[in-house]
């Protein structure tokens, strides 16, 4: 069996768990749903799975898939962006817009991030 961190503020759907078991058979799934500020808080919270699922920012996922820093597979979900057809107001602006759903369209594993910056 294949333990699995999903770490995200959103639970996982049923499409990403019966995707995960298309990859990798027997899953186990250990949700951690809070902001982490480093590499080191998800390999903490992961420490005892074999695959990090993760929803995270560049920085962060730059530093998680360096291999001084972590040797498990980092992977994350792909979703495709679906209008509704319906309209919401949104609660920012008070204007009517298009309304969206997210299907889950595969997972992917991240190799690499490089953030390229400069000093402005």
């Amino acid at each position: 069996m294949t333990k699995i961190l999903w770490l995200s503020r959103h639970t996982m759907t049923n499409e990403q768990l019966s995707d995960l078991k298309r990859i990798y058979g027997e899953v186990e799934v250990k949700t951690f749903d809070q902001t982490v500020e480093s590499w080191r808080d998800v390999v903490e919270a992961g420490k005892d799975c074999d695959v990090l699922a993760v929803v995270l920012p560049p920085a962060i996922l730059a530093d998680l898939t360096n291999p001084r820093n972590n040797n498990r597979p980092v992977i994350r979900a792909k979703a495709n962006r679906v209008a509704t057809g319906n309209t919401i107001v949104n609660p920012a602006t008070g204007k009517e817009e298009a309304e969206y759903r997210f299907e889950h369209a595969g997972w992917e594993r991240v190799i690499k991030i490089e953030v390229v910056v400069e000093a402005l």
